[in-house]
């Protein structure tokens, strides 16, 4: 009776005090040391060895699965998970850095287990948590142990979970000792990634930005315009290379906006089967297996026409409000997107440049990945690496305790008597000898005469070994001198 009393309890102030952010639980997915991450890296990017000229680690890494607390699209609690890969260093007791913090957000899967909280570790983790920062991946809604629909495209559930997960992580970090973060924040993001980016970004600068201070984000690949160019491009007749992005957006945004009634009203009876393959359990080949290769295809055409002509449509209604094309960008945007996409086309990038600077952005950045690089898929990791690149010329490790003579943060080197870092009082050559030129005469003089009106210190003229150079000292070298003429 007593222990169900407790557990009701237990629930309740569960309820009562649990707020958005709330860090639930964590699981260790895997570490690797510092030389390991190394080899692990040069193993992944064997392939593609000779394209990229990628620094070595010079941290290894935790992985962690963070289960944590966030809202749903209605607002309710909702329970998300993500994952955290942080530096693995080993401190003497407790961190004595602080790293910034990286959230990037993963592009289009429709599987539930096809997140980084699910498979491990893979490259970016490794590599952006071994380079210096605590890597930060949220699964999204509706993916990984997050139940219901996955929101596809939809602006707002990108923003509360990219932000409670960098609370829970944050939560993370103050209560367990093994990482510190500092004030840096980078967002990042390919694909459906970019557009999760972008969103996170701009709700983040709306309705956060007394807790979060955007270093700079990098929106890669982004379908940016949901109303207008990607509704061109899914009802155009034409080949699409991956078909059952069409689908997945149709069905996720009649799963958060009723308004625009039953999906299958809109579709030929023989594709009413999609409404079961976006249940988190069902591939993407399987689902473009089962797609014409034109998207447009599984509409009725008057379902087409109805939507084409009617501006306040539910659905195009609904589409506009999730572009993200049309705001301000106050803190640093890089964004990235391929000449040559055939997926996701330019002009995304383009017409949010071209707004954002229209209503007085000045910060804000557009990188063409040339049409050489290929397609969609082809050009990402180039992208990536130009995001990183940047982000390099901005991140900063900040030291929590002293740095010693080498530059080492919490190192152990000092200064020995000769005056060199880290020596062993072997380079202090001949007593008077400042020259270094095996002779004590006036010229040495005349160096420590320099060196006391410099306010510097030299060891070889340090006569009376009191760790200065003064007047004294002088005096002392020119009786050396004297008494051995």
């Amino acid at each position: 009776m007593r222990k169900n009393y407790l557990l009701l309890c237990f629930l309740i102030s569960t309820f009562l005090f649990s707020a958005r952010g709330d860090l639930i639980s964590v699981e260790l997915l895997g570490t690797r040391s510092v030389n390991n991450n190394q080899f692990y890296v040069d193993d992944e990017l064997s392939a593609i060895s000779g394209q990229f000229a990628l620094n070595p680690v010079t941290y290894g890494y935790w992985l962690y699965k963070v289960t944590y607390e966030t809202i749903n699209k209605d607002g309710e609690v909702h329970i998300a998970t993500g994952s955290v890969a942080y530096p693995r260093v080993d401190w003497p007791e407790e961190p004595n850095e602080s790293f910034p913090l990286i959230s990037y957000q993963h592009g289009t899967v429709l599987e539930r287990s096809s997140v980084t909280s699910e498979n491990g570790i893979w490259i970016l983790a490794a590599y952006l948590a071994g380079s210096g920062y605590v890597y930060v991946e949220p699964d999204y809604l509706g993916l990984g142990d997050s139940e219901g629909m996955h929101p596809y495209q939809i602006k707002e559930p990108y923003g509360t979970c990219v932000v409670d997960l960098l609370r829970a992580v944050k939560q993370y970090s103050l209560e367990n000792y093994q990482f510190e973060v500092n004030d840096q924040l980078f967002l990042v993001g390919y694909s459906e990634g970019g557009y999760a980016t972008m969103a996170a970004h701009q709700i983040i600068e709306r309705d956060y930005d007394e807790e979060f201070n955007i270093t700079a984000s990098f929106p890669m690949a982004g379908a940016y315009s949901m109303s207008e160019i990607m509704v061109d491009v899914m009802l155009g007749m034409e080949e699409y290379g991956e078909p059952f992005y069409f689908p997945y957006v149709l069905f996720a945004y009649g799963d958060s906006y009723p308004e625009i009634g039953p999906i299958t009203d809109y579709l030929l009876p023989e594709y009413h089967e999609l409404e079961n393959m976006f249940d988190g359990y069902t591939s993407s080949t399987y689902v473009n297996e089962f797609m014409p290769s034109i998207p447009a295809m599984i509409m009725y055409p008057d379902s087409i026409t109805s939507f084409q002509e009617n501006y306040n449509h539910p659905l195009k209604v609904a589409l506009r409000e999730n572009d993200l094309w049309n705001w301000t960008p106050e803190s640093p945007m890089y964004i990235f997107h391929g000449l040559a996409d055939e997926l996701v086309p330019a002009s995304n990038a383009d017409l949010a440049y071209n707004q954002f600077i229209e209503n007085g952005a000045t910060e804000v950045y557009l990188e063409y990945i040339p049409t050489s690089f290929g397609g969609h898929q082809d050009a990402a990791p180039w992208a990536l690496l130009g995001a990183f690149e940047f982000a390099q010329q901005l991140a900063v490790v900040n030291c929590l305790v002293d740095v010693d003579c080498l530059g080492e943060c919490g190192g152990s080197a000092i200064i020995d008597d000769c005056g060199a870092c880290n020596g062993d009082n072997s380079s202090c050559g001949v007593v008077g000898d400042l020259n270094q030129d095996s002779i004590v005469n006036i010229l040495d003089v005349v160096s420590l005469i320099n060196t006391v009106l410099a306010w510097e210190y030299n060891s070889a003229g340090d006569m009376n070994n009191d760790g200065s150079n003064d007047i004294v000292d002088i005096v002392q070298l020119i009786n050396l001198i004297l008494s051995a003429s």
